[in-house]
């Protein structure tokens, strides 16, 4: 067992996701089988389409797999991810609605047990917001199995305010446990549609970028390049770092590391304190710059301009 872990802790990023995925897919399948069984047994139309949810995560998940190697065919596996996972959210909004519309069975829960199910759940969600920010540069695959994981950490939040509330209130919650999951659904198909969108706003393909001296203009006096793109006091600072040789400017665009790292040591150690509350927040506004920093690219573009130099086309290394 030492040995396995050992070789796990080995493993570069892309092979620990590659690795944990293999369980995640059967996983889905395993779960999938088991809720068509109990819609068989109980007749149960909603036991098949949480079973259904299954099937479309774990496709979701293994178009991924397959398409890690598969360059070339990128485009129609980033859209069979998209296809699936956004299925997958409609089928979780199809199932939680009969929180809503229906006097559907829900479990009760005891304190000890909805105390773990919060556990394990937040502990879900942190590491994968956690694996949505180390899979930055990592390709769009990658990117694509934590945000999968992602929507799968939702939903056991979805599971851990229906346990809290089952012993800590003394109403039906049902009805909103149900509008709760609902919300989820949707949150779950705009990750789909980002998917989709992502190749076209992603820095990930583009961080290699080539500029020569326009006719008349005067050459810069420096060997290097250094041109900040961002100021976030929250989120890793975009950059562009080259070289200047004759009259090209050659360079790739880098992120930094977060600003956190830069702070008062006990400004950050009650930040990781409060980790849990500041969590959700802080990913909306990650995934808020994100979206902003899709015309990174342009402002580089004009910089450069400014500086007498142009881009001309050259090949991605």
């Amino acid at each position: 067992m030492h040995e396995w872990i050992n070789k796990y802790r080995s493993f570069t990023f892309e092979e620990k996701t590659l690795f944990t995925t293999k369980f995640s897919i059967f996983l889905n399948a395993f779960l999938a089988i088991v809720k068509f069984v109990l819609a068989i047994i109980f007749k149960d139309v909603f036991f098949f389409v949480a079973g259904v949810f299954n099937i479309f995560m774990m496709i979701s998940k293994l178009s991924c797999f397959i398409g890690v190697p598969k360059i070339k065919s990128f485009k129609f596996h980033n859209n069979m991810i998209g296809i699936f996972l956004f299925l997958s959210g409609f089928q979780y909004g199809v199932y939680m609605t009969r929180l809503v519309f229906h006097n559907a069975d829900v479990m009760d829960y005891d304190m000890i047990l909805g105390i773990i199910v919060a556990c394990v759940s937040f502990v879900e969600m942190g590491i994968a917001i956690k694996g949505c920010f180390n899979s930055f540069g990592k390709g769009h695959y990658y990117r694509n199995i934590k945000l999968i994981n992602l929507c799968s950490a939702f939903t056991a939040i979805v599971l851990t305010e229906m346990a809290l509330m089952s012993f800590a209130s003394d109403i039906d919650s049902r009805r909103l446990d149900g509008m709760f999951g609902m919300v989820i659904s949707i949150i779950i198909e705009l990750i789909a549609i980002y998917i989709f969108i992502a190749p076209y706003i992603s820095l990930v393909d583009r961080k290699h970028n080539v500029y020569v001296l326009k006719d008349g203009c005067l050459k810069l006096d420096q060997d290097k390049l250094i041109i900040n793109l961002t100021n976030s006091k929250w989120y890793g600072n975009y950059y562009y770092e080259a070289k200047v040789e004759n009259n090209k400017i050659n360079g790739h665009i880098i992120k930094g590391k977060t600003p956190l790292f830069k702070w008062n040591i006990w400004i950050t150690i009650l930040v990781i304190t409060l980790s849990e509350i500041l969590i959700f927040p802080y990913a909306i506004g990650a995934l808020i710059f994100h979206f902003k920093c899709s015309i990174l690219i342009k402002k580089l573009d004009d910089k450069l301009l400014e500086l007498g130099y142009e881009k001309i086309i050259e090949e991605e290394n």
